[in-house]
């Protein structure tokens, strides 16, 4: 049975439903340190995500780590890791992991991209597009915008171009970082949700059955 959105008033398939659910999360958690609510709201959500496959599981580690976390620890070591003074240990600009030669190039097709798609960066924001929360937001509206073929094909394009090929890199230097329990969780989440979905529009179109409760 599919699903309307609340927000959009869009009919999304059950498992789009889920994957925009998951995108909208993993922007959070990579955008700033949690505060108190989001730590409750995930230490509660244990066994949302269906089945007992790796993306259950990641979720479920995510969850008993944030029910025994400090929002202020965890604050405080995401400025220090993916922030930092300078250049952060781990960076969240996905630019920074592409194979290309000409890494400025990509912000630019970004830029390019994000304009087509009418989500072109306001003068209020002072974050490069290829901060990966952003990226993340972009999927999360391609999500929103429908289950149709069409919809779906931009989603395709837009994951292959520019989430692709820098989010191993990411998870990569993350996993080499000293992270707590929490950040290791989220990392994994993230790499886990990124190889379902990129195995699904391999496929032919993602069908994860993610939801939450």
């Amino acid at each position: 049975m599919s699903a309307t959105n609340a927000a959009t008033g869009v009919v999304l398939a059950p498992e789009d439903e889920g994957r925009l659910q998951l995108y909208a999360l993993l922007a959070r958690v990579f955008a700033a340190g949690p505060d108190e609510g989001l730590l409750r709201a995930l230490a509660q959500s244990a066994g949302s995500v269906e089945g007992d496959g790796e993306l259950a599981q990641a979720w479920n580690d995510l969850a008993a780590a944030a029910e025994n976390t400090s929002a202020r620890d965890a604050t405080l070591e995401f400025d220090t890791t993916f922030i930092g003074v300078g250049k952060a240990p781990v960076s969240t600009y996905l630019s920074h992991y592409h194979p290309v030669a000409h890494k400025a190039a990509v912000l630019v097709e970004l830029r390019a991209t994000l304009a087509q798609l009418g989500l072109a960066r306001t003068a209020a924001s002072a974050e490069p597009e290829d901060n990966l929360t952003a990226v993340l937001e972009v999927m999360r509206h391609l999500v929103a915008a429908g289950s149709e073929a069409q919809s779906l094909q931009r989603q395709r394009e837009f994951f292959a171009r520019y989430l692709q090929p820098g989010y191993r890199g990411f998870c990569d230097a993350a996993h080499k970082a000293k992270l707590s329990p929490y950040f290791r969780a989220a990392v994994r989440l993230l790499e886990v949700f990124m190889e379902a979905d990129l195995t699904q529009f391999e496929m032919g179109e993602p069908s994860l059955g993610a939801s939450e409760r």
